[in-house]
C-alpha cells in the first residue's frame, strides 16, 4: 500500500526468493485469469483450484463507516474541542483541487480512469523487480487497491485489532484479498467516489487523514485551495508520510516534491511554465497544530473533561471503556452540550481576576461553577489553572469543581455554606424562621445527649478532647445571646446553628442533606451529620458543583435538578445516542425552600455577604463559608435563573491558611484576613452581576405565616 509503505525490507533468503517467485507467478497467473476471463466463463474453470479459491474469496467490504473525528461544542454551537485518534475531515470531490487530484493520480496511480481496479502490467513489473532486486521492493497497488487496503485497516482498528494488511507487511494471501476486493469495488463505486475516498482516507503524517486535514493542518486552508506546489508535497508524502513530512524533513519533501511535479509534467496535468513556477516556489508552512482532546480548548478545558468522563462512563456510547474511548475517537459524533459560552468567558475571567494563574506566587486556588436551578443545565465551570498533564503551578488535569469520582479533586471543607442544610431542617421540623433562639451557650458537657434517632441508642455524645465535652465559638465577639433563627443564618452564627441542632434530631439533618444531594466528594458518602462538626462543614469535602445543586433546589422551591452537560449527542449519520435529559425531584417542601430564600435573601443585604450585593433585592440570596485558619473560602448564592458556587482555597496545601498570601496582587496583613466574603464573596459578585440578569430575575415567592412565625404564634412587624 502507498500510503504506509516501510522505508526498508528485510533481504529475503535464497530460499525465499524461489518460494517467492513460485507465489508471485500463481499471484499473476490468478489474477490475469481472474481479470480476462469473464465471470460465466470463469465458472466453466471450477476444475482449476487456484481459480476457485480466488472465485471464494469475499467480494464485498464489510468495512464500517471511515473512521472520523468527535467534536464537543457549546449549546450555541461554538467548538469547544475534538477528540480524535485520526485527524479527518471529509469533504466531497468537488471541494478538493483539481491540482490534488491530478498530483495524487500522477504519483500513485497514472491509469486510474483506465484500469478496472489492478494494474497487471505493473504487477507484473513489481514482481520481476522484488524477485530480482529483493532490497529495493516496489509496489503496485493502484488507488482501488490502496483505498481497499485503508479501509481494511481503518476497520481493524475501529475493532481493536491489530492491523494485518500495512504496506510491505501484506503477505501474497493479503494482496490477493485485496486484489478481490478492489475489482469488486470498481464494479460498486465511480471512479470519482473511489477518488474522494481515497483522498479522505489516506495518511498525510501525525495524526492527519484526508487532504482537507493536512491542508488545514500545514497551511491553514481549504482542500479546495490547494496549489501546485501544495498538491505535489501531499500527494509526494503518500508513499512515507512522516519522513516525507515537510515540517520534519523539508530537504526530502521538497525533493520528492519536485519528482511529483516532474511527473504532472510528464502526464500534462501541468504546463512548463507551471512547473517551472511550482519547483521554484519553497516550501512555506503556516502549522495549525490541532491537539486532541481537552487540552486543545481554547475555552472551559475542564468542562470538556467533565463532558468527556461522562461519554466514558455511559453505556450508551459502548459496553466497555475502551469501546467508548472508540466511540468518541473515531465515532464522528457532534456532542452537543449546555455550555453558555459567554457566561463562560465571565467565569473564567472571574476566577483569574481573583487569583491570575500566570502570576500566583503563592499557589492559590480558585474555582466557580454555574448551572439553571430550572433544569440542572451546567452553563459555566472555570478554575484558574492549566488544563494540563505537567502536574504542579499552575498546571492540572484535576477539576477543582466536580467530584473525584468524574475526574475532579474531590471538593474540599466548606465551612459555614452548610449551615442552611440545619436551617433548612429547622424549619422542616416546624419551627419559624423567627423563633428566638438561645445562642449563648458555647459549650456541651461531655455526657450531653444530642438526638440522633439513626443511632443504635438513639442520640450521640461528643466528649471533646480529654473528655472536656464539645466546644465551639463565633467568629465574632458580641454574638453569644438570645436571637432570631434567620438573622443567625444569615450572620453565620455558629452558636445559632447548634442552638437549633441542639432542639432538632441529628439523623433529620442527614436526611435533608442527603436529599440535597450532599455528599462527600471523595469517598461518595452521605454527610455524618451525628458528627458534630459537620454542621460547620468540618468533616468532610464536598465539591463546588455539589453545594451549586443543593443551593439551586433552594432556588427552584425545593425541586432539585441532575447536573446535565449534554444536550444532545448524534453522529455523523445522524444516528442519535440516548442520553440523560433533565432529571428533577422535589426533595424538600416549597415552604421550607420559601423560608430559606428569605433568610439568604439578608445575607446580601445585611449579614455576612452584605457587601457582595448584586442589585437584585427580593430576588437574590447567598451564604459565605471560611473554615478554620481561613483554609478554604466559599460564597454559594444564586437567584430563579442561576445558582452559583465560588471557591477560594488551597487545592495543594490543604491545612494551609490564606491569611498572609499574595492574592489577586496584594497580601493580607493585620486585620485583613481572609474569608467566604473577600475573595470567594467578590468572585462571585462580578460573575453574577454580569451573567445573572441573562437568566430568571423573578423575586423569590414569599414564605408563608407557617414558616415565619414564631413557636407562640406571633411574627415581628413588617
Amino acid at each position: 500500500m502507498a500510503s504506509r509503505k516501510n522505508s526498508a525490507a528485510q533481504s529475503p533468503s535464497a530460499l525465499g526468493n524461489v518460494v517467492a517467485f513460485i507465489a508471485t507467478s500463481i499471484v499473476a497467473g490468478i489474477v490475469a485469469a481472474g481479470l480476462l476471463v469473464p465471470p460465466a466463463a470463469a465458472a466453466g474453470l471450477a476444475a482449476n483450484a487456484s481459480i476457485g479459491w480466488f472465485k471464494d474469496l469475499p467480494a464485498q467490504m464489510e468495512a464500517g463507516p471511515m473512521s472520523r473525528a468527535s467534536t464537543v461544542v457549546a449549546r450555541d454551537g461554538t467548538e469547544i474541542a475534538s477528540f480524535y485518534a485520526q485527524n479527518r475531515t471529509p469533504v466531497p470531490l468537488e471541494q478538493i483541487s483539481p491540482h490534488m487530484e491530478e498530483a495524487i493520480l500522477a504519483i500513485e496511480d497514472r491509469d486510474f480512469y483506465e484500469h478496472g481496479g489492478v494494474d497487471i502490467g505493473g504487477i507484473a513489473r513489481a514482481l520481476g523487480n522484488n524477485i530480482i532486486r529483493p532490497d529495493a521492493r516496489q509496489g503496485a497497488s493502484t488507488i482501488t487497491q490502496q483505498y481497499v487496503n485503508n479501509l481494511i485497516i481503518d476497520s481493524q482498528v475501529r475493532a481493536g485489532e491489530e492491523a494485518t494488511t500495512i504496506g510491505a507487511d501484506k503477505g501474497y494471501a493479503d494482496k490477493i484479498k485485496e486484489i478481490k476486493l478492489a475489482l469488486s469495488m470498481e464494479q460498486e463505486l465511480s471512479k470519482d467516489e473511489i477518488l474522494e475516498g481515497y483522498l479522505n482516507m489516506v495518511l498525510f503524517g501525525g495524526q492527519n487523514y484526508g487532504v482537507e486535514a493536512a491542508a488545514q493542518y500545514y497551511w491553514g486552508i481549504p482542500a479546495s485551495e490547494l496549489s501546485i506546489s501544495q498538491s505535489a508535497v501531499l500527494a509526494g508524502m503518500v508513499q512515507s508520510p512522516n519522513y516525507y513530512d515537510p515540517a520534519a524533513n523539508p530537504e526530502a519533501a521538497t525533493e520528492r516534491r519536485n519528482i511529483v511535479l516532474d511527473t504532472m509534467l510528464s502526464t500534462g496535468a501541468i504546463t512548463e511554465a507551471e512547473h517551472a513556477a511550482a519547483a521554484a516556489e519553497p516550501i512555506q508552512l503556516d502549522l495549525h497544530r490541532t491537539n486532541s482532546g481537552c487540552t486543545a480548548a481554547e475555552i472551559a478545558p475542564y468542562f470538556c473533561d467533565y463532558v468527556q468522563n461522562l461519554i466514558l462512563q455511559d453505556p450508551a456510547f459502548g459496553e466497555t471503556p475502551e469501546e467508548r474511548l472508540k466511540t468518541l475517537q473515531l465515532g464522528g459524533l457532534t456532542i452537543t452540550t449546555t455550555l453558555d459560552v459567554e457566561a463562560q468567558r465571565r467565569a473564567e475571567e472571574a476566577v483569574n481576576e481573583t487569583q491570575p494563574r500566570d502570576d500566583n506566587p503563592d499557589n492559590v486556588s480558585t474555582a466557580l461553577v454555574s448551572l439553571e436551578p430550572s433544569n440542572g443545565d451546567i452553563v459555566a465551570m472555570a478554575q484558574n489553572t492549566y488544563y494540563s498533564g505537567e502536574e504542579g503551578g499552575s498546571n492540572t488535569t484535576y477539576n477543582f469543581n466536580v467530584d473525584r469520582s468524574m475526574g475532579g479533586a474531590g471538593g474540599f471543607q466548606v465551612g459555614s455554606t452548610y449551615k442552611p442544610l440545619t436551617y433548612a431542617t429547622w424549619l422542616d421540623a416546624g419551627n419559624g424562621a423567627e423563633d428566638l433562639l438561645d445562642a449563648t451557650q458555647t459549650r456541651w458537657p461531655a455526657d450531653h445527649r444530642w438526638k440522633a434517632s439513626c443511632l443504635e441508642r438513639g442520640y450521640k455524645i461528643e466528649p471533646g478532647n480529654n473528655g472536656a465535652g464539645f466546644e465551639i465559638q463565633n467568629a465574632e465577639p458580641g454574638y453569644t445571646r438570645e436571637m432570631e433563627a434567620d438573622f443567625g443564618l444569615y450572620n453565620s452564627i455558629n452558636t445559632a446553628i447548634y442552638a437549633m441542632a441542639e432542639d432538632l434530631d441529628l439523623c433529620h439533618i442527614g436526611e435533608i442533606s442527603e436529599a440535597l444531594g450532599i455528599r462527600d466528594g471523595k469517598a461518595g458518602e452521605p454527610v455524618d451529620t451525628t458528627v458534630l462538626s459537620s454542621l460547620l462543614g468540618g468533616s468532610v469535602d464536598i465539591s463546588p458543583m455539589t453545594m451549586a445543586r443543593a443551593y439551586s433546589a433552594f432556588a427552584n422551591r425545593g425541586e432539585m435538578c441532575e447536573p446535565r452537560a449534554l444536550e444532545k449527542v448524534v453522529d455523523y449519520t445522524g444516528r442519535e445516542y440516548e442520553i440523560p435529559g433533565t432529571s428533577c425531584e422535589q426533595v424538600i417542601d416549597e415552604d421550607v425552600a420559601d423560608g430559606v430564600n428569605y433568610a439568604l435573601n439578608q445575607t446580601l443585604i445585611r449579614g455576612s455577604g452584605w457587601q457582595r450585593d448584586i442589585d437584585l433585592p427580593g430576588a437574590s440570596a447567598a451564604k459565605t463559608g471560611t473554615t478554620d485558619n481561613s483554609t478554604q473560602t466559599w460564597m454559594v448564592g444564586y437567584t430563579k435563573g442561576l445558582a452559583t458556587a465560588s471557591w477560594v482555597g488551597n487545592y495543594e496545601f490543604g491545612s494551609r491558611s490564606l491569611n498572609g498570601l499574595s492574592i489577586g496582587g496584594k497580601r493580607t496583613e493585620g486585620d485583613d484576613w481572609v474569608d467566604g466574603s473577600t475573595y470567594a464573596g467578590g468572585q462571585w459578585q462580578r460573575f453574577m452581576r454580569e451573567v445573572a440578569r441573562d437568566y430568571d430575575t423573578g423575586k423569590f415567592e414569599e414564605p408563608s405565616e407557617r414558616v415565619l412565625e414564631g413557636r407562640n404564634g406571633t411574627s415581628r412587624p413588617g
